[in-house]
């Protein structure tokens, strides 16, 4: 395998795998938040969006790092790891309301 292709799949693998550590945290926040604070929220989120959020963070984690230990091409990784992303979008804005 070309040593450029090597180093092209770990950043990416790194980039992958640093975004959907924020997607995951921010729902796990979230879910935190929702249950155990005394926060008064004007909007929440049903349980079966943070969960399936959730989800889609930790399956796109696994992705990056199969992606840094060479186990998956760059193109399949980003075109999974993108409709995982937009798929959360579309059921976090527009389907609960």
């Amino acid at each position: 395998m070309n040593l450029v292709k090597i180093y092209l799949n770990r950043i990416t693998g790194i980039i992958i795998t640093v975004i959907n550590l924020l997607w995951t945290g921010h729902w796990i926040w979230l879910f935190h938040d929702y249950y155990f604070t005394k926060i008064l929220w004007l909007y929440m989120y049903p349980d079966w969006v943070l969960i399936l959020n959730i989800s889609i963070g930790l399956r796109g984690i696994y992705i990056g790092f199969r992606l840094i230990k060479n186990n998956i091409h760059i193109f399949k990784a980003l075109s999974i790891v993108i409709t995982l992303l937009i798929l959360g979008l579309f059921v976090s804005y527009y389907v609960p309301s």
